[in-house]
């Protein structure tokens, strides 16, 4: 069949070259799915932003309720109304209250983490990078008071949460790996003894901070004293740096070399 001159098989460009019709149609045909394709990826981009943001905004009011009221009285409807999300959107991601609670106490820990990650430590001075160390965690403790009642909250538990999750390996070893460092430089040079528990070290720090928070009101009742006061704050940091540095160095190091002789 002729059309304008030209054959349904063939078309003529202006060169007189002739292209074949079973050339141009899957050309044409490419074309159009790559356009589909692309409306189609804008499309998703966006959703996959507004799941993301969703699904963070459900964990941070999850980890405020759960902080605020414990496990057994958070509600879902409270959660779902301080994220700005629904009830169904909750269950979808987390599967049910008790999946929720276990990720906000997995973003509790991996708030700590990423802070103590940013301790440059291999560019300080052992003392120094065991001081910084302890202020950070003043410092978290103080910034973030849900990390204090979640491991309140867990340990009435006996960990029973914490023991399902599949990050513990994760949240384990920055922290004994960062302290292992910092000993063995600090061995290396000589100010640090030998024979100390990375571990052991790590949890005698979060005991001596741990124990101020946890305790603050009962404390502050029975002493008469704000202990969470900018002075009172920075005054703990000094006093934990004094045990723990004290403990870790060498006698004739925390001495300045000087040999004292015991009557």
């Amino acid at each position: 069949m002729i059309k304008n001159g030209r054959t349904a098989a063939t078309l003529r460009s202006a060169h007189g070259a002739t292209t074949p019709m079973t050339t141009l149609e899957p050309a044409r045909a490419r074309g159009r799915g790559k356009a589909r394709r692309a409306a189609s990826d804008e499309r998703v981009a966006p959703r996959k932003r507004d799941a993301a943001a969703t699904h963070a905004k459900i964990l941070c009011a999850a980890m405020d309720e759960f902080a605020a009221r414990g496990l057994p009285h958070a509600r879902i409807e409270d959660i779902a109304a301080r994220a700005g999300a629904n009830r169904r959107m909750i269950y979808y991601y987390f599967g049910s209250k008790e999946g929720l609670y276990l990720a906000a106490l997995e973003m509790v820990y991996q708030e700590l983490i990423d802070e103590e990650r940013k301790i440059n430590v291999d560019e300080m001075s052992p003392i120094d990078a065991i001081t910084a160390m302890i202020s950070l965690k003043i410092d978290h403790y103080t910034r973030y008071p849900r990390f204090i009642a979640f491991l309140n909250m867990e340990n009435l538990y006996c960990a029973r949460h914490l023991k399902q999750s599949k990050r513990l390996r994760e949240f384990k070893t920055p922290l004994t790996e960062i302290i292992s460092r910092v000993l063995e430089r600090g061995q290396r040079a000589g100010i640090f003894r030998s024979g100390i528990d990375p571990i052991d070290l790590y949890i005698s720090i979060c005991a001596l901070g741990y124990m101020y928070f946890s305790n603050q009101h009962t404390l502050g009742v029975i002493f008469g004293r704000k202990l969470i006061t900018p002075k009172a704050l920075e005054q703990r940091k000094a006093t934990i740096s004094d045990i723990v540095i004290s403990y870790l160095t060498r006698r004739e190091h925390r001495l300045g070399n000087t040999t004292i002789r015991m009557a």
